[in-house]
């Protein structure tokens, strides 16, 4: 049986902590999802083009399974986020030990918000958006 047309050519892999593609103001977005169910990318995608829409301050880059590169782990439906290409990637959301059902696997990703900004806080005071001092929300507590 002779093979349908070429094969896939896989995404080309952008090294975005380069000097030709640096930037502080694009934040890394990393998923590891499985490819046992459609709904596994398309939920990888959502997730890229959710924090685009709500924190439209930043440019966000996903970057699904490295590049086509790793081999997901049956189930897996994780999301790594770091400040930049050139900064720690932080695990915000694991779903490999959640389910069945398939949903719990997928966060609802508005309560993921208050751990990015932390992160984009973290590590560039000045480049973090929509975030209040600590001890301003302390402060707003104790009222």
């Amino acid at each position: 049986m002779a093979p349908k047309g070429p094969p896939k050519k896989p995404k080309k892999e952008v090294d975005w902590a380069s000097d030709e593609h640096f930037t502080k103001d694009r934040s890394m977005i990393y998923v590891e999802h499985t490819y046992e169910c459609p709904i596994f990318t398309t939920k990888a995608e959502e997730c890229g083009t959710f924090f685009a829409q709500r924190i439209p301050e930043r440019k966000f880059q996903l970057v699904r399974n490295k590049y086509g590169k790793q081999v997901p782990r049956e189930g897996a439906f994780e999301i790594g986020f770091s400040q930049n290409a050139r900064t720690s990637v932080h695990e915000i959301w694991t779903g490999l030990d959640k389910g069945p059902p398939r949903r719990d696997k997928f966060p609802n990703y508005e309560s993921l918000v208050p751990e990015v900004q932390k992160i984009l806080k973290k590590f560039y005071p000045d480049k973090a958006v929509g975030v209040e001092d600590e001890e301003d929300e302390d402060r707003d507590d104790m009222m």
